[in-house]
């Protein structure tokens, strides 16, 4: 066990124990990783073993990283949606690009990259792309495309669908799992893996299902939360999960990451964020107490720039009270010889 999973575990254990956690929402401080700004900041990804962030620009085709204090980039050739590292292969990463599976080598204290296609979907569906993905706690990736969004914002429903790498075909079955989706978006697991909690953003709700580890298999589907029990603005986009098993969501639109209670389903407070759409969250440091928020410049007009001036920068945010649950890495088996 790392350090950093025994201390949350034991943080954990304090709070339950003193039945009482106080999240300071109001208190913490907020501040920009870098400054460069993303036209379509999303999919953030701790790197617990390298101390990494890695997250991309939709928009611009980018992968980012920052390492050690420095933020570096490699430019691809198709909007990239997200980056997530295979488990034991150093500086080898699963990415969506366009609607083809990819996988990227690039090593740490290297400049150059190199991109293989592993296999494609929505081939029927022209304009889709791939959207948000996440490893269950067994390391299957689940990755979700959605319809193409012209320059109003506006994206054809039901032209997306979840998918699953399922190892046992690799590349040449990448099996549809929930079809008929508009824009997939935010996953998270529970740490005994039972529940799966799931974002298709034009609901504006979090799914909820059960989970079976053993087939890795959802079922059950029922609606967790809705935006509009809270009036919620806008709309729920990525989404991660903290030790004591609650929910922090990007809310694009409301200028804020909600917390909600992965048991009861309860609004438990918000995290107000200078830029208006903020795309998604993780928990990353060296003892997971760090939340880091992508956010898009892209369609913020000048007198919403004023007053959101931190729109398409990457954020840090320390002082939280909370500590997050490890990212996931993708199951090795079919990136060996990659």
């Amino acid at each position: 066990m790392t350090s950093s999973v025994a201390s949350l575990n034991a943080v954990a254990l304090l709070c339950w124990t003193a039945m009482a956690c106080a999240v300071n929402y109001n208190g913490a401080s907020i501040r920009e990783l870098a400054d460069s700004v993303m036209v379509h900041g999303e999919g953030p990804f701790w790197d617990s073993e390298n101390n990494v962030l890695y997250f991309v620009d939709i928009s611009e085709q980018r992968v980012y990283r920052y390492f050690q204090n420095r933020l570096e980039h490699v430019q691809l050739d198709e909007s990239v949606s997200f980056v997530v590292p295979v488990a034991g292969q150093q500086g080898l990463f699963v990415i969506g690009l366009g609607t083809t599976l990819a996988s990227l080598r690039w090593n740490l204290n290297e400049s150059t990259h190199k991109v293989v296609g592993l296999a494609a979907v929505d081939g029927d569906k022209p304009g889709n792309r791939w959207n948000d993905a996440k490893a269950d706690n067994n390391g299957y990736l689940w990755a979700g495309t959605m319809g193409f969004e012209d320059a109003a914002g506006n994206i054809p429903p039901g032209r997306g669908t979840l998918y699953k790498l399922n190892d046992t075909g690799c590349f040449q079955n990448l099996e549809p799992t929930l079809p008929g989706v508009s824009v997939s978006n935010g996953l998270a697991w529970n740490e005994d893996g039972t529940r799966m909690y799931y974002i298709d953003s034009p609901t504006k709700q979090i799914a909820l299902f059960d989970y079976d580890q053993a087939t890795a298999s959802i079922s059950n589907r029922r609606t967790f939360y809705d935006f509009k029990t809270d009036n919620i603005p806008g709309v729920p986009d990525g989404m991660t999960i903290d030790a004591f098993g609650n929910l922090w969501i990007a809310n694009y639109g409301g200028a804020q990451v909600l917390h909600v209670s992965g048991s009861s389903a309860k609004l438990l407070g918000k995290l107000k964020v200078p830029a208006q759409k903020v795309s998604s969250v993780t928990f990353g440091g060296p003892q997971l107490d760090k939340l880091y928020i992508t956010t898009l410049r892209r369609g913020v007009t000048p007198e919403e720039f004023n007053e959101y001036p931190m729109s398409g920068k990457v954020l840090e945010v320390s002082g939280l009270g909370v500590q997050g649950t490890p990212n996931r890495r993708v199951r090795e088996k079919c990136f060996r010889l990659l």
